[in-house]
């Protein structure tokens, strides 16, 4: 089994027996005798697999890494850009008790009016516990253990920045965040950017209509910022994410995870802007670029619409 496959990538494996089954790759054995898979079906009759599921060498004819549809294969962001990016990942804080450096963390916090947030590889809701809370800056990733801080943490700083409303909290999916955070924390999370609502209403103004389904954060990147699909993990192991001492591989995930969002959420507020920005182009040059008799022409129209208009605020 080749060992050049990277967390994410879409594989079809075919077996001993004729079998056909289709999955990303998760993880595989040092010795290469054992792969697992996540996302699996099996083909022709697409019946899903939940979980992950472990295949052996020795039922294991052939593996194929698929060609991914729809993905995007060019950066549009400039690669030093997301170099920079990548460097800030790997010099998170973590942080799991209440000390100066949770205090330090506190006082750079409040001072963006802009900040990420990210609990992923927490599938929570309202009955779960929530194991991290991951916010960010440009230059700087604090991984908070509320596992091991529990309410301390919150009381400490961290509920007064989630319901600060002069902090916009950029997130991808606010949506069992919120749960998570109002019943088993009793805070109200507020100033929410959420990129997955802005993806969806970049493409109802360039289609026509919403989306039947949402993009996960990987597709966003990939969509957005030309990453591949598998530059972030977002399928990390939940026992791993419960176990304390929290594994160096879940915090690295963490810190990549939240890294880009930044970045996603300028260029998604720059689209949803842009029939704004063109219709008010178009105002600017209405009267300015015409001739004289054209200005004092419309003079008189200035109730109506310029002709142009409508076509300037489409994508």
């Amino acid at each position: 089994m080749d060992s050049l496959y990277m967390k994410g990538d879409l594989l079809q494996l075919h077996t001993k027996d004729s079998e056909v089954v289709e999955g990303r790759f998760y993880n595989i054995t040092t010795d290469k005798s054992k792969i697992s898979l996540y996302n699996v079906k099996e083909l022709p009759l697409n019946d899903k697999s939940e979980g992950i599921c472990h295949y052996y060498d020795s039922e294991i004819r052939n593996i194929v890494k698929l060609q991914e549809v729809n993905e995007q294969t060019f950066l549009k962001i400039s690669q030093k850009e997301c170099e920079e990016i990548l460097k800030v990942s790997k010099k998170y804080v973590y942080i799991n008790q209440v000390d100066s450096t949770f205090h330090e963390a506190m006082d750079v916090l409040k001072q963006y009016s802009y900040i990420a947030l990210s609990t992923d590889g927490a599938h929570m809701g309202r009955k779960c516990k929530m194991p991290f809370l991951v916010l960010s800056t440009p230059e700087e990733i604090y991984i908070f253990d509320i596992q091991v801080m529990q309410y301390h943490a919150f009381d400490a700083g961290l509920k007064k920045i989630l319901e600060d409303e002069s902090i916009k909290k950029i997130v991808h999916d606010c949506r069992k965040l919120s749960d998570c955070l109002y019943h088993k924390h009793n805070i109200k999370i507020k100033s929410i950017f959420d990129t997955q609502v802005g993806d969806l209403i970049i493409s109802k103004n360039k289609t026509g209509r919403v989306p039947d389904n949402v993009k996960t954060l990987a597709q966003c990147l990939n969509t957005h910022l030309g990453l591949k699909l598998n530059t972030i993990d977002e399928k990390m192991d939940i026992v791993q994410c419960t176990e304390r001492p929290l594994s160096s591989n879940i915090k690295e995930s963490l810190a990549k995870n939240i890294a880009f969002l930044h970045r996603l959420s300028e260029v998604i507020n720059q689209e949803m802007m842009l029939p704004f920005v063109r219709g008010v182009e178009c105002f600017i040059e209405s009267v300015r670029s015409c001739d004289d008799f054209k200005a004092w022409e419309l003079c008189g129209k200035y109730n109506q619409i310029p002709k142009d208009f409508q076509s300037a605020i489409e994508y």
